[in-house]
Protein backbone atom coordinates (compact mmCIF):
# COMPACT_ATOMS: atom_id res chain seq x y z
CA UNK A 1 0.00 0.00 0.00
CA UNK A 2 1.68 3.37 -0.94
CA UNK A 3 1.21 6.22 1.64
CA UNK A 4 0.60 9.71 -0.54
CA UNK A 5 2.50 12.81 0.74
CA UNK A 6 1.56 16.01 0.39
CA UNK A 7 2.90 18.15 -3.00
CA UNK A 8 5.71 20.68 -2.20
CA UNK A 9 6.40 23.27 -4.37
CA UNK A 10 9.56 25.47 -3.96
CA UNK A 11 9.48 28.97 -5.63
CA UNK A 12 13.11 30.53 -6.99
CA UNK A 13 13.67 33.76 -8.33
CA UNK A 14 16.86 34.06 -10.10
CA UNK A 15 18.04 36.90 -11.90
CA UNK A 16 22.27 36.48 -13.10
CA UNK A 17 22.68 34.06 -9.85
CA UNK A 18 24.91 31.86 -12.55
CA UNK A 19 27.86 31.12 -9.05
CA UNK A 20 25.34 30.12 -6.98
CA UNK A 21 21.96 28.75 -8.20
CA UNK A 22 23.45 25.26 -9.10
CA UNK A 23 24.00 24.57 -5.65
CA UNK A 24 20.43 25.80 -4.94
CA UNK A 25 19.17 23.30 -7.63
CA UNK A 26 20.90 20.58 -6.04
CA UNK A 27 20.13 20.92 -2.58
CA UNK A 28 16.18 20.75 -3.51
CA UNK A 29 17.23 17.99 -5.84
CA UNK A 30 19.53 15.72 -3.38
CA UNK A 31 16.66 15.63 -0.79
CA UNK A 32 15.29 12.81 -3.29
CA UNK A 33 10.79 13.94 -2.01
CA UNK A 34 8.94 11.68 -3.85
CA UNK A 35 6.15 15.00 -4.70
CA UNK A 36 8.15 17.91 -5.64
CA UNK A 37 8.00 21.00 -8.04
CA UNK A 38 11.37 23.32 -8.52
CA UNK A 39 9.84 26.28 -10.19
CA UNK A 40 12.36 28.64 -10.79
CA UNK A 41 11.44 32.27 -12.40
CA UNK A 42 14.78 33.97 -13.90
CA UNK A 43 14.19 37.14 -15.27
CA UNK A 44 15.98 37.47 -18.74
CA UNK A 45 19.51 36.50 -17.03
CA UNK A 46 22.41 37.44 -19.03
CA UNK A 47 25.29 35.19 -17.71
CA UNK A 48 25.52 31.17 -17.55
CA UNK A 49 22.06 30.96 -15.40
CA UNK A 50 19.68 29.31 -18.42
CA UNK A 51 22.64 26.78 -19.57
CA UNK A 52 22.69 25.33 -15.78
CA UNK A 53 18.70 25.77 -16.01
CA UNK A 54 19.12 23.62 -19.15
CA UNK A 55 20.88 20.86 -17.44
CA UNK A 56 17.93 19.99 -15.16
CA UNK A 57 14.87 18.58 -17.10
CA UNK A 58 12.77 18.59 -13.89
CA UNK A 59 12.87 22.12 -13.41
CA UNK A 60 9.77 24.04 -13.94
CA UNK A 61 11.63 27.15 -15.60
CA UNK A 62 9.62 30.66 -16.63
CA UNK A 63 11.80 32.44 -18.19
CA UNK A 64 10.50 36.04 -19.54
CA UNK A 65 11.59 40.04 -17.78
CA UNK A 66 10.07 40.74 -14.43
CA UNK A 67 9.68 43.86 -12.56
CA UNK A 68 11.75 42.86 -9.70
CA UNK A 69 12.02 39.72 -7.00
CA UNK A 70 7.94 40.79 -5.77
CA UNK A 71 6.91 40.03 -9.43
CA UNK A 72 9.08 36.85 -9.99
CA UNK A 73 8.06 35.24 -6.51
CA UNK A 74 4.35 35.71 -7.35
CA UNK A 75 4.75 34.26 -10.43
CA UNK A 76 5.88 31.16 -9.21
CA UNK A 77 3.60 31.38 -6.08
CA UNK A 78 0.32 31.52 -9.09
CA UNK A 79 2.38 28.92 -10.59
CA UNK A 80 2.63 26.34 -8.18
CA UNK A 81 0.14 23.26 -7.85
CA UNK A 82 1.67 21.85 -4.16
CA UNK A 83 0.22 21.82 -1.47
CA UNK A 84 3.02 23.00 0.72
CA UNK A 85 5.15 26.40 -0.56
CA UNK A 86 8.82 27.25 0.21
CA UNK A 87 10.24 30.23 -0.95
CA UNK A 88 14.23 29.56 -2.06
CA UNK A 89 16.24 32.37 -3.43
CA UNK A 90 18.97 31.43 -6.04
CA UNK A 91 22.04 31.80 -4.06
CA UNK A 92 20.28 29.91 -0.71
CA UNK A 93 19.60 26.17 -0.03
CA UNK A 94 18.59 23.72 1.86
CA UNK A 95 19.79 21.39 4.23
CA UNK A 96 19.25 17.36 3.67
CA UNK A 97 16.17 15.52 4.92
CA UNK A 98 14.25 19.09 5.32
CA UNK A 99 11.45 18.27 2.90
CA UNK A 100 10.16 15.54 4.97
CA UNK A 101 10.44 17.10 8.11
CA UNK A 102 8.14 19.75 6.46
CA UNK A 103 6.16 17.18 5.31
CA UNK A 104 5.70 15.36 8.61
CA UNK A 105 4.94 18.84 10.35
CA UNK A 106 2.53 20.81 8.26
CA UNK A 107 -0.75 19.55 9.26
CA UNK A 108 -3.65 21.47 8.51
CA UNK A 109 -5.77 18.75 10.56
CA UNK A 110 -3.87 19.73 13.91
CA UNK A 111 -3.54 23.42 13.03
CA UNK A 112 -0.07 23.55 11.69
CA UNK A 113 -0.16 25.54 8.50
CA UNK A 114 3.12 27.56 8.72
CA UNK A 115 6.25 25.86 9.94
CA UNK A 116 10.21 27.02 10.08
CA UNK A 117 13.20 25.55 11.16
CA UNK A 118 16.43 27.07 11.67
CA UNK A 119 18.83 29.24 9.35
CA UNK A 120 22.78 29.16 9.45
CA UNK A 121 24.58 31.84 7.57
CA UNK A 122 26.96 30.89 4.90
CA UNK A 123 29.76 32.68 3.22
CA UNK A 124 30.66 33.27 -0.98
CA UNK A 125 32.16 30.33 -1.27
CA UNK A 126 29.46 28.26 0.99
CA UNK A 127 31.38 28.16 3.92
CA UNK A 128 29.54 28.47 7.47
CA UNK A 129 30.33 31.54 9.17
CA UNK A 130 29.54 29.57 12.56
CA UNK A 131 26.34 32.17 12.66
CA UNK A 132 22.69 31.71 13.00
CA UNK A 133 19.74 33.74 11.67
CA UNK A 134 17.87 34.78 14.91
CA UNK A 135 14.91 32.17 14.69
CA UNK A 136 11.89 32.16 16.95
CA UNK A 137 8.13 32.92 16.39
CA UNK A 138 6.27 34.36 19.70
CA UNK A 139 3.19 36.09 18.30
CA UNK A 140 1.99 38.05 15.48
CA UNK A 141 2.77 41.42 17.92
CA UNK A 142 6.59 40.13 18.41
CA UNK A 143 7.02 40.15 14.74
CA UNK A 144 5.60 44.28 14.28
CA UNK A 145 7.71 44.70 16.91
CA UNK A 146 10.76 44.57 14.51
CA UNK A 147 12.70 47.18 16.46
CA UNK A 148 13.26 43.58 18.59
CA UNK A 149 15.29 42.17 15.74
CA UNK A 150 13.67 40.09 12.90
CA UNK A 151 13.38 36.35 14.00
CA UNK A 152 11.85 34.77 11.15
CA UNK A 153 14.62 33.72 8.18
CA UNK A 154 12.42 33.46 4.59
CA UNK A 155 14.42 30.50 3.89
CA UNK A 156 13.48 28.31 6.48
CA UNK A 157 9.51 29.05 6.17
CA UNK A 158 6.99 26.55 4.37
CA UNK A 159 3.49 27.30 4.30
CA UNK A 160 0.23 25.58 3.26
CA UNK A 161 -1.43 26.52 0.10
CA UNK A 162 -4.60 27.70 2.34
CA UNK A 163 -2.11 30.54 3.76
CA UNK A 164 -1.20 31.88 0.19
CA UNK A 165 -4.97 31.29 -0.82
CA UNK A 166 -6.66 33.42 2.06
CA UNK A 167 -3.40 36.07 2.44
CA UNK A 168 -2.32 36.60 -1.25
CA UNK A 169 1.53 37.06 -2.51
CA UNK A 170 4.73 39.84 -2.13
CA UNK A 171 3.63 43.31 -2.26
CA UNK A 172 5.37 44.37 -5.53
CA UNK A 173 5.37 47.95 -4.44
CA UNK A 174 8.50 47.25 -1.92
CA UNK A 175 11.88 46.76 -2.74
CA UNK A 176 13.07 46.48 0.93
CA UNK A 177 11.39 44.45 3.53
CA UNK A 178 9.26 42.26 0.94
CA UNK A 179 9.52 39.05 3.15
CA UNK A 180 8.33 41.29 6.50
CA UNK A 181 5.75 42.49 4.62
CA UNK A 182 4.42 38.68 3.73
CA UNK A 183 5.00 37.31 6.73
CA UNK A 184 3.16 39.88 8.69
CA UNK A 185 0.15 39.25 6.77
CA UNK A 186 0.93 35.61 7.49
CA UNK A 187 0.88 35.51 10.98
CA UNK A 188 -1.60 37.64 10.99
CA UNK A 189 -4.28 34.91 10.13
CA UNK A 190 -2.12 31.92 11.34
CA UNK A 191 0.87 30.72 13.73
CA UNK A 192 4.11 29.44 12.96
CA UNK A 193 5.11 25.60 14.26
CA UNK A 194 8.96 26.36 15.16
CA UNK A 195 11.54 23.20 14.99
CA UNK A 196 14.66 23.28 15.96
CA UNK A 197 16.53 21.76 13.04
CA UNK A 198 18.52 23.59 10.75
CA UNK A 199 16.58 23.52 7.60
CA UNK A 200 18.10 26.06 5.43
CA UNK A 201 20.93 28.28 4.88
CA UNK A 202 21.20 32.03 4.04
CA UNK A 203 24.40 33.20 1.84
CA UNK A 204 26.05 36.83 2.83
CA UNK A 205 27.96 37.80 -0.57
CA UNK A 206 28.94 41.22 -2.17
CA UNK A 207 26.01 41.14 -4.38
CA UNK A 208 22.71 39.96 -2.07
CA UNK A 209 20.55 42.30 -1.87
CA UNK A 210 21.26 42.42 2.50
CA UNK A 211 24.47 44.14 1.63
CA UNK A 212 22.84 47.08 -0.54
CA UNK A 213 22.04 48.82 2.99
CA UNK A 214 22.45 48.49 6.55
CA UNK A 215 20.89 47.49 9.44
CA UNK A 216 20.13 50.58 10.53
CA UNK A 217 18.37 52.05 7.35
CA UNK A 218 16.67 48.62 7.06
CA UNK A 219 15.31 48.95 9.86
CA UNK A 220 13.99 52.18 9.18
CA UNK A 221 12.22 51.06 5.97
CA UNK A 222 11.07 47.86 7.83
CA UNK A 223 9.69 50.33 10.21
CA UNK A 224 7.49 51.59 7.68
CA UNK A 225 5.81 48.65 7.12
CA UNK A 226 5.03 47.66 10.34
CA UNK A 227 3.50 50.49 11.10
CA UNK A 228 0.90 49.35 8.85
CA UNK A 229 -0.28 46.37 11.35
CA UNK A 230 -0.21 49.16 14.66
CA UNK A 231 -4.00 49.83 13.81
CA UNK A 232 -5.50 53.25 14.40
CA UNK A 233 -4.39 56.34 16.40
CA UNK A 234 -7.56 55.91 18.44
CA UNK A 235 -6.81 51.93 18.92
CA UNK A 236 -4.93 50.99 22.02
CA UNK A 237 -2.78 48.61 20.37
CA UNK A 238 -1.34 52.16 18.36
CA UNK A 239 0.03 53.30 21.37
CA UNK A 240 1.30 50.08 22.79
CA UNK A 241 2.99 49.63 19.99
CA UNK A 242 4.53 53.37 19.52
CA UNK A 243 5.61 52.57 23.96
CA UNK A 244 7.57 49.56 22.70
CA UNK A 245 8.81 51.34 20.23
CA UNK A 246 10.05 54.24 22.37
CA UNK A 247 11.22 52.07 25.03
CA UNK A 248 13.58 50.18 22.37
CA UNK A 249 15.26 53.52 21.20
CA UNK A 250 12.68 54.59 18.68
CA UNK A 251 14.47 57.06 16.20
CA UNK A 252 17.40 57.38 18.38
CA UNK A 253 17.59 53.66 18.79
CA UNK A 254 17.89 53.53 14.49
CA UNK A 255 20.24 56.07 14.52
CA UNK A 256 22.25 54.27 16.81
CA UNK A 257 22.28 51.15 14.71
CA UNK A 258 23.17 53.00 11.68
CA UNK A 259 26.08 54.23 13.95
CA UNK A 260 26.89 50.55 14.72
CA UNK A 261 27.16 49.65 10.93
CA UNK A 262 29.40 52.28 10.09
CA UNK A 263 31.93 51.70 13.13
CA UNK A 264 31.69 47.61 12.16
CA UNK A 265 32.57 48.81 7.88
CA UNK A 266 35.53 50.85 9.80
CA UNK A 267 36.70 48.31 12.08
CA UNK A 268 36.90 45.78 9.20
CA UNK A 269 38.57 48.34 6.85
CA UNK A 270 41.65 48.54 9.51
CA UNK A 271 40.14 52.54 10.72
CA UNK A 272 40.77 52.66 14.42
CA UNK A 273 40.16 56.52 13.99
CA UNK A 274 36.80 56.35 12.76
CA UNK A 275 35.63 53.48 14.42
CA UNK A 276 35.86 54.67 17.75
CA UNK A 277 34.51 58.39 16.37
CA UNK A 278 31.09 56.04 15.26
CA UNK A 279 31.45 53.61 18.36
CA UNK A 280 31.06 56.19 20.53
CA UNK A 281 27.98 57.99 18.44
CA UNK A 282 26.30 54.75 18.52
CA UNK A 283 26.68 54.84 22.91
CA UNK A 284 25.61 58.78 22.92
CA UNK A 285 22.53 58.19 20.76
CA UNK A 286 21.00 54.97 22.60
CA UNK A 287 23.40 52.96 24.31
CA UNK A 288 21.64 49.69 24.79
CA UNK A 289 21.68 49.62 20.61
CA UNK A 290 25.23 49.68 20.93
CA UNK A 291 25.61 46.75 23.52
CA UNK A 292 23.30 44.32 21.90
CA UNK A 293 23.90 44.68 18.26
CA UNK A 294 28.12 45.40 18.58
CA UNK A 295 29.28 44.52 21.99
CA UNK A 296 27.12 41.62 23.03
CA UNK A 297 27.97 39.81 19.36
CA UNK A 298 31.27 40.54 19.64
CA UNK A 299 31.77 38.96 23.39
CA UNK A 300 29.88 35.85 22.43
CA UNK A 301 32.24 35.44 19.47
CA UNK A 302 35.42 35.28 21.57
CA UNK A 303 33.60 33.10 24.05
CA UNK A 304 32.68 30.40 21.06
CA UNK A 305 36.47 30.97 19.83
CA UNK A 306 37.87 30.20 22.98
CA UNK A 307 35.27 27.49 23.98
CA UNK A 308 37.03 25.79 20.19
CA UNK A 309 40.16 26.35 21.39
CA UNK A 310 39.94 24.83 24.62
CA UNK A 311 38.47 21.64 22.74
CA UNK A 312 41.23 18.19 23.35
Amino acid sequence: MTVSVPKISIVTPSFNQGDYIEETIKSVLQQNYPNLEHIVIDGGSTDNTRQILAKYPHLIVICEPDRGQADAVNKGLLAAKGDIIGWLNSDDTYYPGVLDSVAETIDPQRGIFIAMGRCAYIDEAGRPTGREHPSKFVSHRRVVEIWKDYTIPQPALFFHKAVYEQCGGLDEGLYFALDYDLFLRYTKAFAIHTVDRVWATYRIHTESKTTEISQGTLLEKSLTVSRRYWGDPTALSYWQYLASYWLYGGRLGVASLKEVGRAVDCYQGGKIVPFAWHFLLSLLLYAPTTLRHLILPSLQARLSARRLRSRP
